[in-house]
């Protein structure tokens, strides 16, 4: 119900971000560890395709040491600090440096893609139903339409079990 409730008229998500979620198909949603090493689903977006593209070592490292210097300067982190901070999220898991770089930097891939509105430069999580949303509808109202859909739900199942002739 997150994606659901971020895609509502009442909030705050930058408009870019919404039309984003409301654009995506089912292609556009994945299943990654392409940026921390932990499974995250999330929109497709030009960073994430790339990190998933298997550009090789090298080259992701680039990347990461690239974004990662934007972000350094936005956060305040130290480099120092920004890859003790990578290596404390590993959870126990063999990382890449560059996914040591992009773990110590997702809560600002967040932040630049969810509060900025820069889908270009972050990280945008995401359920499966994004593909399915259409509507802005108010917090409401979408509570409104899940407790009719509940009910509704509930009366089917009711009349399926209640003994015929009853």
């Amino acid at each position: 119900m997150g994606t659901r409730f971020l895609l509502t008229s009442d909030s705050t998500v930058p408009d870019a971000v919404k039309a984003r979620y409301l654009a995506a198909t089912a292609k556009d949603i994945t299943l990654t560890r392409a940026v921390d090493g932990l499974p995250h689903r999330m929109l497709r977006t030009e960073m994430v395709a790339e990190l998933e593209g298997g550009a090789g070592r090298l080259r992701s490292l680039y990347g990461a040491v690239r974004r990662a210097s934007r972000f350094r300067r936005l956060s305040g982190l130290s480099w120092p600090g920004m890859v003790r901070d990578g290596l404390a999220m590993r959870h126990g898991k063999e990382l890449s440096w560059s996914q040591v770089l992009l773990a110590a930097n997702t809560p600002m891939l967040l932040r630049a893609a969810m509060v900025e509105g820069r889908t270009d430069l972050g990280i945008m999580a995401s359920g499966q139903v994004a593909a399915l949303i259409e509507d802005l509808p108010s917090v409401a109202g979408l509570v409104e339409r899940v407790m009719a859909d509940a009910e509704r739900t509930c009366a089917a199942l009711g009349a399926e079990s209640s003994p015929s002739g009853d």
